[in-house]
């Protein structure tokens, strides 16, 4: 998971930003420390920008019935997503899309 990360440049803050889970998790997860669950894997899915079962396979754990869990978020999917590429944009073009992005909820 490590390489996954660094290959999309996603420090342990933006996965953590991006999927809901604790900083301290994420960093537990990369460093090894503790083997990833389902749960985190299906949360951290979308700011690593991988399908959940491919992740499940990397870990070695069982491929099941991976369609969207309910949550907090309808789009939490999207969300992640949006987090994950937004953090590899300058500071500029984080501000333009915040702009954009509020204006279109207005």
């Amino acid at each position: 998971m490590r390489g996954l990360a660094a290959n999309r440049r996603l420090t342990p803050r933006a996965i953590s930003r991006a999927s809901g889970r604790a900083e301290s998790t994420i960093r537990q997860l990369l460093s090894g420390a503790v083997p990833p669950g389902a749960d985190v894997l299906h949360d951290i899915a979308p700011a690593l920008q991988m399908p959940v079962a491919d992740l499940l396979v990397i870990a070695g754990l069982p491929v099941v019935d991976v369609s969207a869990r309910e949550g907090a978020y309808a789009a939490s999917q999207e969300i992640g997503r949006l987090v994950a590429v937004a953090s590899r944009l300058s500071s500029e073009q984080v501000r333009e899309l915040i702009t954009r992005a509020e204006d279109q909820v207005e």
